[in-house]
């Protein structure tokens, strides 16, 4: 694949715009689908909208875009079965530059999503945005450039009046991990704000892996969302994490989506996305033009944690039958996707491997089944 020209030195966004784009799809037809029964109104809010270092006069490089695009086409869709569906998108923005951008770009626009923007800082917007939301469906992207102004407590009220809601956070983990244990109190104060600690402090040195247990944690809590995961998007040229989305909301399907969204992207775009970075770094560095081989299947850093993820999930599996005499898979796959970055799919074909191999029982299997269903009640070979 061919990274736009226009994300050229900025892969990571493209990482995560495609993830946007893939997520919000989803989400869209999904939710959409409820058009067929009674008339459906989704909402979608962006609290850092900008544009920023857009490329591309037509903003097609910006979350804008990708957000309005995938609306559009979610909503398409099911208008054209006859179905009816509204969707409604909201763009926050708080510098005057940028918003004159937004503003123009979105006046300038035709579909059928209707848009509205406000200047200002995404805080200050939480009650009127909350208000125009009602009860219905929305979807919240809060994508900082560091981390002020995303604090917790703006992003639970947009939650609050609709278990339809989710909510996908950038957090600017290269950003973060410089200042998280910097004892100025200013940079104390924004933690706690950005993590939801209230009146605590961050604890002291915590890993990347810590951080995010954290993070999800707290968005659990604060937030009333029932489930809480998160990806890293790589650093285009270095073996690190440039920053993580993180996804929370109240129906399994959250977590279904994000991670088929997590393998098709990182797993199977990420790789040659960064080889075609690795190689342009190269060039102008050198100047001189470099052979392009093939990149490998999947980039390392996630084939590492989905390797990691598939050797623990059957141990996983086995600890929670024990504490249960039995448990539908139904109960089981959502657990587990929230902390091992494997997909539904792959999961099912762990569990029925176990089952052939002796190690689990499925309880009320089918003499014509030969895969995990939602209803299957699993048991350990010790259960009663």
């Amino acid at each position: 694949m061919q990274v736009p020209a226009q994300y050229q030195g900025r892969e990571q966004s493209y990482l995560k715009h495609r993830v946007l784009k893939e997520y919000l799809l989803a989400w869209g037809h999904k939710l959409g689908s409820l058009a067929q029964h009674r008339r459906v109104r989704l909402c979608y809010v962006d609290g850092f909208a900008g544009p920023w270092q857009a490329n591309d006069a037509a903003l097609a490089d910006t979350s804008i875009a990708i957000g309005l695009d995938a609306l559009e086409a979610a909503a398409s869709t099911w208008h054209d079965k006859g179905y009816p569906i509204d969707v409604d998108a909201y763009f926050v923005e708080k510098d005057p530059h940028a918003f004159a951008n937004l503003q123009r770009f979105i006046e300038g626009r035709t579909g059928r999503v209707r848009t509205q923007a406000f200047p200002g800082e995404f805080g200050t917007h939480v009650g009127n945005i909350r208000r125009l939301l009602d009860g219905d469906p929305g979807f919240i992207f809060v994508d900082p450039t560091g981390w002020k102004g995303a604090a917790m407590r703006f992003i639970a009220p947009l939650l609050a009046d609709s278990r339809q809601r989710d909510v996908l956070v950038n957090v600017m983990f290269d950003h973060i991990n410089r200042f998280k244990d910097d004892p100025r109190h200013f940079l104390r104060e924004q933690m706690r704000e950005f993590f939801g600690l209230a009146d605590r402090d961050m604890p002291a040195a915590l890993s990347e892996e810590e951080l995010f247990a954290l993070y999800r944690r707290q968005l659990k809590e604060q937030c009333g969302v029932e489930y809480a995961a998160d990806l890293a998007i790589p650093h285009p040229t270095v073996e690190r994490t440039k920053f993580r989305l993180v996804v929370g909301g109240n129906s399994p399907a959250v977590l279904e989506v994000f991670r088929d969204a997590e393998r098709k992207v990182i797993g199977a775009e990420a790789a040659s996305v960064r080889d075609q970075a690795a190689l342009r770094a190269k060039e102008e560095k050198t100047g001189q033009l470099t052979l392009l081989a093939a990149p490998p299947a999947t980039d390392s850093r996630y084939e590492s944690l989905h390797a990691r993820a598939l050797a623990q999930a059957p141990r996983d599996v086995l600890a929670r039958l024990a504490t249960k005499n039995s448990l539908e898979f139904r109960k089981l796959w959502p657990e587990l996707l929230e902390a091992h970055h494997v997909t539904r799919p792959e999961l099912g074909k762990l569990v029925w491997k176990m089952y052939k191999e002796g190690t689990i029982r499925i309880l009320n299997l089918k003499p014509d089944e030969r895969s995990v269903k939602d209803d299957h009640v699993l048991a350990t070979r010790t259960s009663v």
